[in-house]
């Protein structure tokens, strides 16, 4: 089941609690690299060099063109029920392998803390 698109932009703005990091949107989650942990596709809010435009798919049906898509890697579940997410420090993860060929391409990062 993925989240309606009209959903997403009427979640609340996390700008607040922020304080001059990098805010994101978060449209939904697969399960992460060999089963471990989960991926988390995002809209980038206030750094838009960070991702890229890209038609999503979930479960093989279009879920929606976004302008600033990132992966994060979230190995620990850290960021499972998340609506946004909010961090400064991060690293580029190696592209995946053998993933959705639709969606090659877009950057994967890691947040660290």
């Amino acid at each position: 089941m993925a989240i309606s698109v009209a959903a997403t932009g009427s979640i609340a703005s996390c700008a607040d609690s922020c304080n001059g990091s990098i805010e994101t949107t978060v449209l939904f989650a697969k399960p992460g690299p060999k089963g471990v942990g989960r991926n988390i596709y995002v809209d980038v809010v206030n750094k838009p060099a960070l991702g890229i435009k890209k038609t999503l798919l979930y479960e093989g049906k279009e879920f929606g063109t976004f302008p600033h898509v990132v992966v994060i890697n979230d190995p620990t579940n850290r960021y499972a029920s998340n609506r946004s997410i909010c961090f400064s420090k991060f690293r580029q993860a190696a592209p995946e392998t053998g993933g959705d060929l639709a969606e090659e391409g877009i950057p994967t990062i890691v947040i660290e803390r």
